[in-house]
Parts: structure tokens; sequence; C-alpha cells
């Protein structure tokens, strides 16, 4: 009897570990440009399940693929904000896959924020140590797909009444149909079972001669960024359109200093002392001038000394009669102040 029991648990153990599909296969398994909505600020209650304190914007995820279709990572863009991206690339300085091809994980090498992905759920983690298994405490966010008409992006006329309304606002505060599952699992258990069974899966696996071959051109296409990068900076440059664009900046530039030199003049103080320059009957600030320095002055502005005078407790500034530039007379020249 013992003996059916072992056989039993054995194959029980061997169905778990086939079941378990890797991070890329089960994003493969919920479809290119599939919708995810989020959630944080999350409690256990203690029998596996979870309540979530706050919603996340909805992400739209793809895999990110290299030659041959050899997927290096994922990224889920936010489909109706301007915040709330996830994801992480082998491209990226940092990201990395802790196996290949069965990825259980992959996380950022400095800060250790990670993700893994179980079927239909994107668990995101504040920190996935290096050499040990994902642990749920460390799990922050949590996205779940997105299966019904929650997935359009487009708003739509809110219509009917009272309970519509009603249904319409607790869906936008978070308690859509996406956040009744969630709810509804014991998102514990699936969490670890997955982990548990996804490290045995890893260490029976033997790498065959294509899992090496794909490795190597996953290292050669994260050594290659910099080089990749400039390769497609140079290509963009060598374009008409670009070549085009760079010249209408220089004209621009030209056209700048050209309307700036004829509505300007330039005043150099060569007084050895800092000199303030405004214009007549002003007791504002003008222009201040270094000693050795220069000052833009409009062209068709009469330019005066400035002197500061105390009164009222605080300081003023007022214009003297002395003029050092006369309205037309230097547009687009230099002036000594002497």
């Amino acid at each position: 009897m013992k003996k059916i029991v072992l056989l039993s648990m054995c194959a029980l153990l061997s169905i778990t570990l086939q079941a378990q599909k890797s991070l890329f296969k089960a994003l493969e398994a919920n479809g290119e440009n599939a919708i995810y909505e989020g959630f944080t600020g999350i409690s256990p209650n203690g029998d596996g399940s979870c309540n979530f304190g706050r919603s996340l914007p909805k992400v739209k995820v793809n895999i990110v693929r290299i030659a041959n279709g050899i997927p290096v990572g994922f990224v889920g863009k936010p489909v109706a904000k301007d915040w709330g991206e996830i994801g992480e690339t082998e491209l990226s300085d940092y990201g990395r896959m802790d196996s290949y091809p069965l990825t259980m994980s992959m996380k950022h090498t400095r800060t250790k924020e990670g993700y893994v992905v179980v079927d239909e759920i994107i668990f995101v983690l504040d920190k996935i140590s290096d050499n040990d298994m994902p642990s749920v405490n460390d799990i922050t966010k949590i996205y779940a797909l997105v299966k019904n008409a929650e997935t359009t992006t487009k708003k739509k006329k809110k219509k009917g009444g009272f309970l519509t309304k009603m249904k319409n606002k607790l869906n936008s505060i978070g308690l859509s149909s996406t956040h009744k599952y969630l709810k509804s699992l014991n998102l514990v258990d699936k969490f670890t079972n997955y982990v548990i069974a996804m490290q045995a899966k890893q260490a029976a696996y033997k790498l065959t001669a294509k899992d090496k071959s794909d490795i190597a051109k996953i290292k050669a296409a994260r050594n290659a960024g910099d080089a990749e990068i400039k390769r497609y900076n140079d290509s963009i440059k060598a374009t008409p359109e670009y070549k085009d664009l760079q010249r209408r900046i220089k004209q621009n530039e030209q056209n700048y200093q050209s309307a700036k030199a004829r509505n300007t003049v330039t005043l150099r103080n060569n007084t050895g002392s800092t000199i303030y320059v405004g214009k007549s009957g002003s007791r504002n600030p003008g222009t201040r001038i270094d000693s050795g320095s220069t000052a833009t002055w409009s062209c068709d502005t009469n330019a005066y000394l400035q002197v500061k005078t105390k009164s009222g407790g605080s300081n003023n500034y007022s214009t003297t009669n002395t003029k050092v530039y006369s309205a037309n007379s230097g547009c687009g020249a230099t002036i000594d102040i002497n």
C-alpha cells in the first residue's frame, strides 16, 4: 500500500513539473499585446489569498526577442497612463534571466528587483537574492491577465441607472473583474509551488546543442549593445532626412544670430568696477556688468549708468544722466564703457 501511495506522489510531482511553464512560455501563452491589470498594497489574509490597497495602470506586454526569435526579456507599456512601465531584458546593462531556456525569473542584478510569471499572473518582487529562490515575502506588485472587455483601452460613455453607475465607480477604484479574480486565488500557494517545481525542473534539465547556441547568441547580443546602438545612430545620420534636418538647424541658428545682431548691442565694461546700466528714469536694478565683462543691450534703447541709493532702509537704484549708449547707434557692434 505504501508503494502505491509513493508511486502516486511521484506521478503527481511529475505532472506538476511538466505543467510549469517558463517565464517566456507563460507570456507567449497569454499572447502578444496581452493586457494585464496591476495591484499593489498587498496584505495576506492568512489563508493564501490577499487584499490589495491600490490599483496600478494596465500594461500591454510584449516579449523582447533577438535574432531567430530568441526571447531575452519583456516590456509592459502603460495603455492609458504616462507612468507604470514594467519589464526587464538581457539587452539592458543589468537585466538577467536566472536560467535558459527554463527561465523562472528575470531581475536587475544591481537593484535586485525582479519578475516571476506564473500562468496568467506577473509577480513583481522588490528583491530576488543572488543564488536563492524568489520568495513570496518579497512580492510588492501583482499583474493579472485581463480576459474580458476590460482589455479595451478606449473609454466608453457611461450609461444606465444607479446600479450601472455604481458598478462603473467600483471598477474605477480597482474592484474590477480581474481584482475579484485575484482575491479568489490562493496566491501564496500558487507562487510557492511554482518556484519549488521550477527549481526542480531546472536542476533536472540538460542543455541541448541548440540551447548552448542560443545562450551564446544572447551573450553576443548583450555585448554588442553599444555597438548596435552606434550602428543604428550612424545609419540614421546617413539618411537624407537627417542631413536636411541638420542643415535646417544650422540655418535657424544663423538666422537667430543675424536677428540678434540686428536687434542688440554689446556693452563692454572697462571702468575697473561693477556697473549697472538702466533705462532713463528707472529705479529698478538694470543690467549688471562686471569689470572686464560684457552684456547684451537692446539696440533701440538708450542706456544710462545707475547708482545705488539708500532710502527707507532698503537699497534702490537711481538712473543718472550719464548716457553710455544712444539708441540705434551701434546695432550688432560692441560699445566700450570707460
